[in-house]
């Protein structure tokens, strides 16, 4: 009796399976039907989906295993990374009574390779779909947006549809496909080409001008940002997928990579410049200096082929890139002009990178119009900067113009007073030849010995060390960064600033030193009988002095520091070149982080 019982109930559970294993293949009959007007609809829970991580099955092997496809919903159409295949299966059914052409669309994120399988209900076997709409070569990658697959079905005809999206590397994965009409699809395709083709045009125009106005202004933030707008095409050419349906067969992932860390560096060494952070903060800079390694860490590693670890690379680089943004608000507190619209500009900028990578990494389920989100991002973000870089520029042209026009004065200012001293009495012509002695060798901002005055003194020095056998040395120095005092504070405090820097010298040297103004914001000191030694510990006084020194101009108080170079006169060296050792020595300082002495032996 046990027996009889045990049988039956094994019987009732092979037929519930069997019921449910026919319920579920009933699932996958789920029909689509088309009529010629569709027009991007979503097919996110028509289908039913299948993985195949090995990516070693053929369509009638996945055919054959259709009881393991899951049932897709709005729940899991958005699938973890998966390197592989993903297969879909769909059933499409014209009723109409006439040939209708449907395209699928795989539009959310790019697989290297996507396939359309198809047959009729009573073949048992797949024809592969190898040809597209927009498609330049056989067996090509699949492209974000509009190169889609077609599906052609006669009146009344049915067919049943099995479309594969594989890729070689781990990305998120969708299931959703769309589907669209002939006459849909191409209005939607001239419109984005269309818009691509605008923002291009607008891109290479103003590069073009930026680049221009970097040649003429000499102000680098505009060569920075030709470089950034110009990388941004090839990124937002494939981010949309619109490179892709003019170039067949393009390695997606070098390029992608490559010009993404070209335009990321790009543009953190533009807010750099613009913010004029090493002026303003060294830790600013630094920090820059910082996010602009990171970024750069992928491009090397993209060249030589790991293109995964590349791109993870930049994705990581992304979150540095708001460190930039904050060290440009902190210069901009310290006083750097024209800065909030750039901020604005980049912040934009960044939305536009993180929103992309979120739907990559499938944080974020994406939109169909968040296809478009880095070409209107990239061209709000650049007309931000476009707008910023004209204020800055407009600044910098009023100051030259300013400059000039006082120039100018000065000189009609003198020419006048000149005259007037020739038509006084007689008694004052000696005085006056006196005063223009004066001038020709002294620096009358600075009231120190001009270079051709300072040059006669040296000569002379050099000639008396020589016949006592005494040493000389020259001490050269230039004060940092003094165009962004003039930039900054205005010219008359930049001057004041080359009085009071030659002030604090004068009162430090010996009085058998001599000093001169030789150059712009160049300086140099000749020290009689003193070994290096000796102008090595001068040079240091002067350099602490110069540092600690607060110059004070209306309201504004401000500093700055020098970069020194030393040279002591030996042997086989004439007046030319012991000035052009020390010189080196200078620049040596400035090339190694300003504000220190070198001494050109060392």
């Amino acid at each position: 009796m046990n027996r009889v019982k045990s049988f039956y109930q094994a019987l009732v559970v092979i037929l519930l399976f069997s019921i449910a294993k026919q319920g579920f293949a009933n699932s996958l009959n789920n029909e689509i039907f088309v009529d010629g007007s569709e027009h991007g609809q979503s097919l996110s829970i028509k289908g039913n989906y299948y993985l195949d991580e090995a990516s070693d099955l053929t369509a009638q092997q996945v055919w054959q295993q259709r009881s393991q496809f899951q049932v897709n919903d709005d729940s899991n159409a958005w699938l973890d990374e998966i390197s592989g295949s993903v297969w879909s299966y769909y059933t499409v059914s014209n009723r109409s009574d006439s040939e209708v052409t449907v395209y699928f669309e795989y539009p959310y994120h790019q697989p290297a390779t996507l396939a359309l399988y198809q047959k009729q209900p009573s073949s048992a076997e797949f024809i592969r779909q190898k040809t597209s709409q927009f498609e330049t070569g056989s067996d090509r990658a699949m492209a974000i947006a509009r190169v889609t697959l077609p599906v052609v079905l006669q009146a009344n005809e049915s067919k049943q549809i099995l479309v594969e999206s594989y890729s070689d590397i781990g990305t998120a994965r969708f299931t959703d496909f769309r589907l669209w009409s002939t006459k849909a699809i191409v209005k939607a395709t001239n419109l984005e080409h269309l818009i691509f083709a605008a923002v291009v045009t607008f891109i290479l125009l103003s590069s073009l001008i930026s680049f221009g106005l970097y040649k003429f202004l000499k102000e680098k933030f505009f060569f920075w940002y030709s470089l950034f707008a110009v990388s941004s095409i090839p990124v937002m050419g494939l981010s949309t997928g619109i490179l892709n349906l003019y170039v067949a067969g393009l390695d997606y992932h070098p390029l992608g990579t490559i010009s993404m860390v070209v335009m990321m560096a790009a543009g953190i060494q533009f807010i750099r410049v613009y913010s004029n952070a090493s002026y303003h903060s060294l830790l600013a800079d630094k920090a820059m200096h910082l996010t602009m390694v990171l970024v750069l860490l992928g491009l090397p590693v993209a060249i030589i082929g790991f293109h995964e670890l590349a791109m993870q690379i930049q994705q990581i680089a992304i979150f540095t890139f708001p460190v930039a943004i904050i060290a440009a608000i902190y210069c901009g507190s310290l006083g750097e002009k024209q800065i909030t619209t750039m901020v604005l500009a980049k912040l934009l900028f960044f939305v536009v990178l993180i929103s992309t990578n979120l739907q990559a990494w499938g944080w974020v389920k994406p939109s169909y119009g968040l296809v478009f989100l880095p070409t209107i991002g990239m061209l709000g973000q650049l007309i931000c900067l476009i707008w910023a870089m004209y204020s800055k520029a407009l600044v910098h042209v009023k100051e030259g113009s300013a400059e000039e026009i006082n120039t100018i004065n000065d000189a009609y200012e003198r020419a006048f007073e000149l005259q007037e001293q020739v038509k006084q009495q007689n008694q004052m012509l000696k005085a006056a030849k006196e005063q223009a002695e004066f001038e020709a060798r002294t620096d009358m901002l600075t009231h120190l010995p001009n270079r051709r005055a300072f040059m006669n003194l040296a000569k002379m020095a050099i000639a008396q060390a020589v016949r006592q056998e005494k040493p000389l040395s020259f001490i050269a120095f230039d004060i940092d960064n003094f165009k962004t005092i003039n930039d900054q504070y205005g010219h008359p405090a930049g001057d004041k600033t080359l009085k009071e820097v030659g002030d604090l010298t004068r009162s430090i040297i010996r009085a058998s030193d001599f000093c001169g103004r030789i150059g712009g914001e160049e300086f140099m000191i000749g020290c009689h009988n003193n070994s290096m030694g000796d102008a090595y510990h001068l040079a240091e006084r002067i350099r602490k002095a110069i540092e600690n020194h607060v110059i004070v101009y209306e309201d504004m108080e401000f500093s700055t520091t020098v970069s020194i170079g030393l040279a002591q006169l030996s042997e086989e060296d004439d007046l030319e070149s012991v000035i052009k050792k020390a010189d080196e020595a200078m620049y040596l300082s400035k090339s190694n982080g300003k504000n220190k002495v070198t001494h050109y032996a060392a």
